[in-house]
């Protein structure tokens, strides 16, 4: 199993650079021991970058986890066995981070004011998307909304990750998640324990996604659109003004 950094700490999060053995190749894929890179999952893009040992290198242009995580590798494979460093592009990884910490916080307002699942996401480095239900929210509405994420994130409060048992937060009334519309279902019964993230004390959310360590580097959210997606279902896009 490959040793994800950003699982374990916020510190681990913030790893640009790292040293890996190299466990197994394919074709265009290699596999790591350790790993700073983010895989695809939870509405959050794959970091890119590239891998590099003595003479030789190559470009990560995406990561997939499918029982082990797969570096999609362009260029000579390195041989099993091998020391490589690992390089990210930090400056989509930092943009993401701040985009699913932003997300975290806007469903739990929405959450709080309006009794809103989130129910869809879809993070990127310049905009995401957050789909809620039910939702009837006009344009007066949109911008109060706006004014309270953004006077919550001028508190600066601080994130922090832990693992917690799943029969813990299942039924726990203080958890925000779209996983109380169901989603919980999606998890293997395998699954027993959850990483959690929360936002001071505003928010609790299973998530395995990377994040900041405070709202303050989010800067300030700006909804830019509002669709009507049927059936009681909102999406609203944003993007994030430093």
């Amino acid at each position: 199993m490959t040793l994800q950094f950003h699982m374990d700490s916020l510190d681990g999060t913030y790893v640009k650079k790292f040293e890996a053995e190299v466990t197994a190749t394919f074709p265009g894929i290699v596999e790591l021991d350790q790993t700073a890179f983010y895989h695809l999952g939870g509405g959050q893009p794959a970091d890119t970058g590239e891998l590099v040992w003595q003479g030789g290198g190559g470009r990560v242009v995406d990561v997939r986890k499918k029982n082990r995580i797969r570096h999609m590798f362009e260029g000579d494979l390195p041989d099993v066995g091998m020391k490589v460093k690992g390089n990210l592009d930090w400056e989509r990884r930092y943009s993401h981070m701040r985009m699913h910490t932003s997300q975290h916080l806007v469903s739990s307002v929405v959450s709080e004011r309006y009794g809103s699942d989130t129910v869809g996401n879809q993070i990127a480095a310049d905009k995401s998307r957050i789909d809620f239900k039910p939702l009837k929210l006009g344009n007066t509405e949109l911008n109060m909304l706006q004014d309270e994420v953004n006077q919550v994130i001028s508190k600066d409060l601080r994130i922090s990750i832990s693992e917690s048992e799943r029969s813990d937060l299942e039924n726990n009334p203080e958890i925000r998640s779209s996983m109380s519309s169901g989603l919980w279902k999606m998890l293997p019964s395998s699954v027993t324990r959850l990483r959690v993230v929360k936002i001071g004390d505003i928010d609790v959310c299973p998530c395995a996604g990377t994040h900041v360590r405070s709202l303050s580097e989010i800067g300030n959210v700006e909804f830019f659109k509002k669709d009507n997606k049927g059936s009681k279902k909102v999406r609203l896009s944003y993007r994030l003004i430093d």
